[in-house]
Order: C-alpha cells, then structure tokens, then sequence
C-alpha cells in the first residue's frame, strides 16, 4: 500500500513584526542558518508533518518517493529543497516510532522528481514499505 500526502515545503522567516518574509528553505540557507534558527525551523515543520505521520502504520523498511511542485518559473536544484523536507520528515518518522531508525537498514531507497509549477510550493511524498509485524 502507497501512503501519500501532500505537504507545503518548509519555509524560514526573515525579518520582524510587518517586514517579516517567509522564504523557501533550501539546503544552501539552512547550512548557514543559527542553529537556534535551525532548531526552530525543524520544530515548525515537524508541526506541520505530525498529523499525517500519526496515521501511517509501522515499517520494517520504508522508501519515500518525492515530487517538489514550485511556485513561480525560476529553475531550482532538486537537491537543494528535497534535503530539508526529507530530513525533517524522516526524523518525525523516527519520532513516532513510524520506523526504527532512518539510516539505510531502514530508507533503502530515496527518489526524488520535479513535478511540476503550481500556485504554491509543495511536496508530494509517498511512502511504500514492509509493514511491522505486530508482536
């Protein structure tokens, strides 16, 4: 069975009060970040991803596949803007005891694609995988 779900990218703000900007999180931005602004960006997202993790069931082994939609035509690097999603989502998933671990005996395989330009910035992610066997 495939689980899906489509999930904003995660953003960081600059600036305060009326000026404040919410940007697009990419691995170039994030390297350079505070690291209490790292922390707070990953909490933020891991808020937003939570809800969806508590529904999937328990995997031996998963593999996620990714397809990044992107608001706007300017040409971006895949890479950059899979890291953070796929990290923060794999530690949600480690969190919640979704999957044990998220080191390759575990994520077996990653795939990531463009899917597309949409009216916002988007990830589907899908994830296929052995299932837990109950104890």
């Amino acid at each position: 069975m495939v689980h899906k779900a489509v999930l904003p990218l995660p953003l960081y703000s600059k600036g305060r009060g009326e000026d404040k900007k919410w940007n697009l999180l990419s691995l170039n931005v994030f390297r350079n970040l505070h690291h209490y602004s790292k922390n707070k960006v990953k909490q933020d997202y891991a808020d937003v991803v939570r809800p969806w993790v508590q529904t999937l069931p328990k995997f031996k082994t998963l593999t996620p596949s990714y397809k990044l939609y992107f608001k706007g035509n300017r040409k971006k690097d895949l890479d950059n803007y899979t890291f953070p999603a796929h990290k923060f989502i794999m530690d949600v998933l480690v969190e919640e005891g979704i999957v044990e671990d998220d080191n390759y005996d575990y994520v077996t395989k990653i795939t990531t694609e463009f899917g597309g330009i949409e009216e916002d910035n988007c990830i589907l992610i899908e994830i296929t995988g052995e299932l837990l066997e109950p104890k």
